[in-house]
């Protein structure tokens, strides 16, 4: 198992830092071009809720382990964390509002995992298998 990390400053203009590196290890380890694109979507999402949502963390963290038949993400950030059940009873064809990223999320990546700590942060951990 190969393992990469970047760690960027929690600034938009950073986030595409984050899929670059993403999609390129993607790219070279053989996932197809659909595959790529869902996983440059989802860390870009992953990315921008921090950038968002968690402004009292100065950084995020990306951490990618690339297995034999799957890529394993995750994006770490150091903020206050959030309470994903109150996301949970949202109904994404009704909902106008901010906030679909983990919807998206869901819906192209074939695992995802969310850890939260009171004070300890927040990390989205997405899977994505060839």
């Amino acid at each position: 198992m190969d393992f990469f990390s970047l760690t960027i400053p929690n600034k938009k203009e950073f986030v595409s830092s984050a899929r670059l590196l993403a999609t390129a290890i993607a790219g070279l380890s053989g996932f197809d071009v659909e595959s790529i694109e869902d996983i440059r979507m989802a860390v870009g999402e992953a990315c921008n809720n921090v950038v968002v949502h968690s402004q009292d963390s100065d950084k995020i963290d990306l951490e990618i382990e690339l297995g034999e038949d799957n890529m394993r993400i995750s994006v770490v950030d150091s903020g206050a964390g959030f309470e994903r059940h109150l996301a949970e009873g949202i109904d994404p064809d009704k909902y106008e509002g901010s906030g679909l990223g983990l919807f998206i999320i869901d819906a192209v990546m074939d695992d995802v995992e969310i850890h939260c700590g009171d004070e300890n942060g927040t990390t989205i951990t997405m899977t994505k298998k060839r």
